[in-house]
């Protein structure tokens, strides 16, 4: 008996000991290690998160379980009436305990594979695989950085020093990699604004067009009409002005015909006639609006307009499409013997 009493001593209040709180302690110890995983179930589904198999998926129900556990050693160990050192490290150990599983379960939260990836991947649906990955990482590293300086505080050490030196090097950092960081901010700034996705035909101010083959980080490749690949920094294309060509709700298909000056007004009537009845009834084109009108007379000729919309949104297609239309057009015109003219060029010769 005084044995224990003198092992007691050691770390608790000699005389708070009894068998009694020994007991108490034992028991409070035992029933939270039993009714951990059934109180981190009840903690879930006042979240409302149903489902056994969801309950235990759940990136907060290992870490609760291990909470409960803990609370009830530290309850069981308050019980025993410890000294008040034990007390000061027992409260810190127990908050560091919390922290730690807070950073964990907030961690894992973000991380890849997990239900904010797969909402990532429903609001950036064409944004490559590495891409959405990169930024579920980014936020775990910067959970635990903050999880970790939170945790130092608590073991007593001077945070204010460590930020500075972060600080430092971090300037240092920056300062050595000014190009890197900007590309960063302008990915970041693409993700929020949106202005295109992968696979989207664009226009980068004058330097560029052709469709999103992969967004990083770092830079923008665009593949170009030539199926050559342009690596854009993210710094220039948001510092650029950007056409979304994919984004298009309709395309204008226009035509300029200069027509024989010695054509009949019939000829041409007719002509206008075929042509804007097969623009009414190619399923293509946009009935909302079709101009085909003799625009202009002129000494040289008379000039035909032709404007009308196609509901084809992709470039190639759209081309292709094109094609198909002008020559119709063409076939319009020869069936009905309407010749075309070209218009006058003046030469300049220089006298030297």
């Amino acid at each position: 008996m005084e044995r224990i009493k003198s092992i007691y001593s050691t770390f608790f209040d000699v005389n708070l000991f009894s068998f009694k709180r020994l007991i108490i302690a034992l028991l409070v110890l035992i029933c939270f290690f039993i009714l951990k995983g059934l109180l981190s179930k009840l903690i879930l589904r006042i979240f409302k998160i149903k489902g056994k198999d969801k309950v235990k998926t759940n990136n907060f129900y290992k870490p609760l379980k291990i909470f409960f556990g803990t609370f009830g050693l530290y309850i069981a160990i308050l019980i025993l009436g410890p000294s008040e050192n034990l007390k000061n490290i027992l409260n810190i150990i127990f908050r560091s305990v919390i922290i730690i599983l807070t950073t964990y379960a907030l961690g894992n939260l973000v991380a890849p594979k997990s239900k904010f990836e797969k909402q990532l991947r429903k609001k950036l649906t064409k944004s490559n695989d590495s891409m959405i990955k990169m930024i579920c990482k980014t936020l775990k590293v910067l959970i635990y950085i903050i999880g970790g300086v939170v945790l130092i505080s608590e073991l007593g050490f001077n945070v204010s020093g460590i930020i500075a030196g972060i600080g430092i090097g971090g300037v240092a950092i920056a300062l050595a990699a000014q190009d890197t960081a900007s590309n960063i901010i302008g990915a970041l700034m693409i993700i929020l604004d949106k202005p295109f996705e992968v696979g989207d035909w664009i226009e980068v101010g004058t330097t560029s067009e052709g469709s999103v083959e992969e967004f990083t980080f770092r830079s923008t490749r665009i593949r170009e009409s030539e199926n050559t690949v342009v690596s854009i920094p993210n710094s220039t294309i948001v510092n650029s002005v950007i056409i979304n060509w994919s984004r298009l709700q309709k395309r204008k298909i226009s035509l300029d015909l200069l027509l024989d000056v010695n054509t009949s007004l019939k000829k041409i009537a007719d002509v206008q006639n075929e042509i804007l009845i097969y623009l009414e009834n190619e399923p293509n084109i946009l009935n909302d609006y079709i101009y085909v009108k003799l625009s202009e007379i002129r000494a040289d000729g008379l000039e035909l307009e032709i404007v009308c919309y196609t509901n084809i949104i992709n470039y190639l297609d759209y081309v292709d499409f094109k094609d198909k239309v002008n020559f119709k057009i063409m076939s319009i015109l020869q069936n009905n013997k309407v010749s075309l003219t070209s218009r006058p060029q003046t030469l300049y010769v220089k006298n030297d």
